[in-house]
C-alpha cells in the first residue's frame, strides 16, 4: 500500500502492539499479579504495555514527527519480538 500511495504523498504505516494490559486481558488472566507472572517473562521490559503507550505510538504515526516514515510497521511490544 505504501508503494501504491507514495505518488499521492500518502504515508502508510502500521502499529503492532504486544501484550497490553486492559480490563479485558487482566480479567481473563485473573488480575495484575497473574498477568505480570505470565507476560513479564515474554517481554524484555518484564511487563505488559499500557493502552496509553499504544495511543502515544499511534499519535506519533499520525503526527508530522513521523513525516519521513512510510511502509513501516511500528512494533510497540516491550521487546516481545526480539526474543
Amino acid at each position: 500500500m505504501a508503494i501504491d500511495h507514495a505518488k499521492d504523498r500518502i504515508r502508510v504505516n502500521s502499529l503492532s502492539p504486544g501484550p497490553i494490559a486492559t480490563e479485558r486481558t487482566l480479567g481473563r488472566i485473573g488480575g495484575e499479579e497473574q498477568a505480570l507472572a505470565f507476560y513479564g517473562p515474554l517481554t524484555l521490559t518484564g511487563r505488559q504495555g499500557t493502552v496509553e503507550e499504544i495511543a502515544d505510538a499511534a499519535l506519533f504515526l499520525a503526527s508530522e514527527e513521523s513525516r519521513y516514515m512510510t511502509g513501516t510497521d511500528l512494533l510497540v511490544d516491550g521487546g516481545y519480538n526480539a526474543r
